[in-house]
């Protein structure tokens, strides 16, 4: 039984991972929410940014906190010009933005996320390897065809054997740490006090038959895995397996001195995989006098034969290490991060560290570089690799402040590493406290995950600095005095020196500031969070007493509303939550006889004298084009207290809704199903239950198509209709369909059924929709269908089938669902229904697009009988 129901889905983000997961060419972002896992489609965007109005904005206003409500879609990038604003150039930037994709549940809550590359993805992208508590690991994969996840493997190790001793405690009272080879050649799950479980994965053909393998130099050549299913069944007709067999060792028995792991990371630029480990033989202790008994040590694996090879030990290391981060090329090794330091180790074991506060003194004996003027706490960071090219890391401290990592670079060893803070009017305060994840989404853009505030979408700019624009605008040889001497190339000394002065750029010139530029950042997009709520309380919304803000909410607001208090420290907030949507009401109107009512405006035909003199037609072009005309007409379905239908029409205008008289729009024509505007705004189309009116742009009647069968002499009834211009589709009440078309005279016209299917079915509703994003592969037609917007038109059978077709073309469907009533999780033409399966009564079908300025796309909307 349960006690207790959802509200809302979990917002906090608490991992990330940036793959192409979607297919080979893409950037995702997966985010993992508690037990909610979320992928996202990053797109670009671009704008126009004014750079002296930005700077004079973050001069004036540098201690002032970053509002969350400044970049959202409607004020994205706003630039307000002065009167001198002709003067100044507005430059263009890029902005990275987060399209949700799919989001599902997971049984259990997320404790960690890899990328793996996997053989023949059905995708084409990377894999996905998902770690829950306890002890569990699921390996999934993208199906573009059913657009959705599809299991790979899941693996358990929460085993009777694996639980320790009695004092040990449970598997669930230690954390589990996911890690994965770079290369994609296994993955380690460490769980328990001290057990770690390696799961291998196998490697594409030309991976194993590598044309530069010396086996005098690399040792003999790796044979080929057989598959699992060969190897059981002595075949390998099914489908193999894209991992081997994973097994679990105790961390003592990969070296003794593993009795207290701390973390681990596996390295980049091994040819086998390789992962260097945080550990040490006593316990942490904060209250013995116990210094530097921490070791790294790094271990190279040999999956075949489940061995493993200690290459790297560094002893005596500060105690209040507690990560690993491996860096890629050219810096190389890996990054130790503590609560008070920060210590590089290479290749070859040569530490260089860094200490960010001055209790670094009294914590350790360790050399490290002072740096101790910076007061840093590391506690809960999070580092990301920002530039390849020299090895910048960017830093996301405990309180939400910005830090860059910088290397010192001699030759191609590193010599040194420096801290420095990002100042508040480069962005350095947009985070508004500790990030819980963080991610590199391109190379202007990161993903900073948050359970305390909002998680953002940051991005990079380097402004270059002035001495880096005269050398992009150097000419002349006269300039060449200007450059620093480490800037030219000078070929006379690459001649005498050969290649033992090749070195990374350094990432900082010698007065502080970056080579590339000053950095800065600024927030792109944002997901909301409610996390985490320390208190909530109902209560009702509040207006001024005989406000019009009061009497606009009479029956729209909801009754009762849920606050809560919500964020941490810069991000506190109060949330307010209601169960529906609350619009705000601008205005309001009595209509109490009305049950329907649309909304068009229409182009205004040109009077007869000015329709020959082609100069006259364009100095009148723009009062009559309907783009330049808002929704001015409003056509009102009413039913009064007798039961008597009529339909009004209204004109828009700013005192509100006045009635539109003395044109030939009948109001007691009837009820109005549906209306809308046909030949490019030129014509209005009202369609009444009994007949199909045609106005043009001052209503005036210009046509009646009525709803007669002449063959049978019946009059059927139309129920609902739809409009996409130039067709018009309509649903009658002998379950009928009648397809129209408004040819160049803007004359409605009747198309031929030309499939039998179409005169034999009976139809419950139908929709049309115009497919103008390309979403639905293009319609090539010989009646001059234009490519970039094909028609399609959506069909409900009584038997509860989807038939879509393409118009004009009424031969055949290209598209048939028969198992549309199931409500199947994924629409296919041959879906199998299980037995047992719950057949809805669906009523109405809708295709519409869906979304906001960034991405949008067309979603099946079905209703159903309650």
């Amino acid at each position: 039984m349960q006690c207790y129901t959802e509200l809302t889905p979990p917002t906090g983000v608490q991992h990330s991972l940036s793959l192409p997961f979607l297919s080979a060419q893409s950037n995702n972002l997966v985010v993992a929410k508690g037990s909610l896992l979320q992928i996202f489609a990053t797109k670009t965007i671009s704008s126009e940014i004014d750079h002296t109005q930005n700077r004079e904005k973050q001069t004036s206003r540098a201690d002032t906190q970053y509002d969350r409500r400044l970049n959202d879609d409607d004020g994205l990038e706003s630039s307000f010009l002065g009167g001198d604003g002709m003067l100044v150039r507005a430059d263009r930037t890029n902005n990275t933005k987060l399209v949700l994709v799919a989001e599902y549940p997971i049984f259990g809550v997320v404790a960690g996320l890899a990328r793996i590359k996997i053989q023949n993805s059905k995708s084409g992208g990377e894999a996905l390897l998902i770690a829950t508590r306890v002890a569990r690991l699921s390996l999934v994969q993208w199906d573009p065809e059913k657009h959705a996840l599809e299991d790979v493997s899941i693996h358990f190790y929460e085993k009777e054997e694996l639980e320790g001793s009695p004092f040990d405690g449970p598997l669930s009272n230690y954390p589990t740490h996911l890690a994965a080879d770079p290369g994609s050649r296994c993955a380690a799950l460490r769980f328990g006090s001290r057990y770690i479980a390696f799961l291998p994965f196998k490697l594409n053909d030309e991976d194993i038959d590598m044309d530069d393998w010396d086996e005098d130099v690399d040792g003999p050549r790796p044979a080929k895995e057989p598959s699992a299913t060969a190897a059981t069944n002595g075949t390998s007709n099914l489908a193999d397996v894209p991992y081997s067999t994973s097994y679990v060792l105790p961390l003592p028995q990969l070296d003794p001195s593993l009795l207290h792991p701390v973390h681990l990371a596996f390295l980049h630029e091994y040819r086998e995989p390789t992962f260097g480990i945080i550990s040490s033989m006593q316990r942490r202790s904060n209250t013995l006098p116990r210094k530097d008994h921490f070791s790294y040590k790094v271990f190279t694996l040999d999956l075949q034969q489940r061995a493993s090879t200690a290459i790297l030990s560094v002893n005596n290391l500060p105690q209040d290490l507690f990560k690993v981060i491996a860096l890629p090329g050219p810096i190389g090794g890996a990054l130790l991060v503590g609560t008070n330091e920060l210590i590089h180790i290479d290749q070859s074991g040569k530490p260089n560290g860094v200490a960010v506060n001055a209790f670094t003194k009294e914590t350790t004996s360790f050399p490290l570089a002072d740096q101790s003027e910076l007061d840093l706490r590391l506690e809960h960071c999070y580092i990301e690799q920002m530039s390849p090219e020299n090895g910048e890391l960017l830093m996301v401290l405990s309180d939400g402040r910005l830090a860059i990592i910088a290397f010192k670079i001699d030759g191609r060893t590193v010599s040194g590493l420096s801290v420095r803070i990002v100042p508040a009017e480069a962005g350095g305060n947009v985070v508004q406290c500790g990030a819980s994840s963080i991610s590199r989404l391109s190379k202007n853009a990161f993903f900073i995950g948050n359970t305390g505030s909002d998680s953002l979408v940051v991005g990079v700019t380097r402004k270059q600095t002035q001495n880096a624009r005269k050398k992009t605008r150097l000419v002349d040889d006269s300039f060449a005095d200007d450059l620093e001497d480490e800037d030219i190339d000078d070929d006379d000394d690459d001649d005498l020196y050969g290649e033992t002065t090749t070195t990374v750029p350094s990432s900082t010139a010698a007065n502080g500031v970056p080579k590339g530029g000053e950095i800065s950042f600024r927030v792109h997009d944002s997901l909301l969070s409610l996390a985490p709520v320390k208190d909530m309380t109902t209560g009702k919304q509040a207006f001024i007493p005989e406000s019009e803000d009061e009497k606009n909410s009479v029956g729209v607001v909801a009754d009762l509303q849920l606050a809560a208090a919500v964020g941490k420290g810069n991000a506190a907030a109060i949330a307010i939550m209601n169960q529906n949507i609350q619009p705000k009401v601008i205005g309001k109107f009595e209509f109490p006889e009305a049950r329907g009512f649309w909304t068009m405006c229409v182009q205004k035909p040109i009077p007869k004298s000015l329709q020959g003199d082609k100069g006259a037609n364009a100095a009148v072009g723009s009062e009559f084009d309907a783009s330049s005309i808002y929704d001015k007409f409003m056509i009102v379905s009413k039913v009064d207290l007798d039961g008597y239908e009529t339909s009004d029409v209204y004109a828009l205008t700013g005192a509100g809704f006045e009635a539109f008289t003395g044109t030939e729009f009948d109001p007691a024509a009837g009820f109005t199903v549906e209306a809308g505007t046909m030949g490019k705004h030129m014509r209005i189309i009202q369609v009444l239950k009994s007949e199909v009116r045609c106005y043009d742009g001052d209503l005036g009647l210009s046509q009646i198509l009525p709803m007669l069968d002449e063959e049978t002499g019946a009059e059927p009834r139309v129920v609902s209709a739809s409009i996409a211009d130039p067709y018009l589709l309509l649903v009658r009440d002998d379950a009928s369909i009648m397809v129209a078309q408004i040819d160049n005279n803007n004359e409605l016209e009747e198309m031929e059924k030309q499939d039998d299917t179409i005169l034999s079915t009976q139809w419950l509703a139908g929709c049309l929709y115009t497919d103008t994003t390309g979403v639905f592969a293009p319609i090539q037609t010989d009646k001059g269908t234009p490519e970039s917007q094909s028609i399609f038109m959506f069909l409900l059978s009584a038997v509860g089938a989807l038939y879509i077709y393409a118009l004009p073309d009424l031969s055949k469907p290209v598209y048939v669902a028969a198992g549309m009533t199931y409500v199947p999780p994924f629409l296919s033409a041959d879906y199998a229904v299980r037995r047992g399966t719950v057949q809805e009564t669906l009523t109405e079908v809708l295709v519409a697009k869906l979304g906001d300025a960034t991405e949008s796309s067309p979603y099946l909307i079905v209703s159903s009988v309650r």
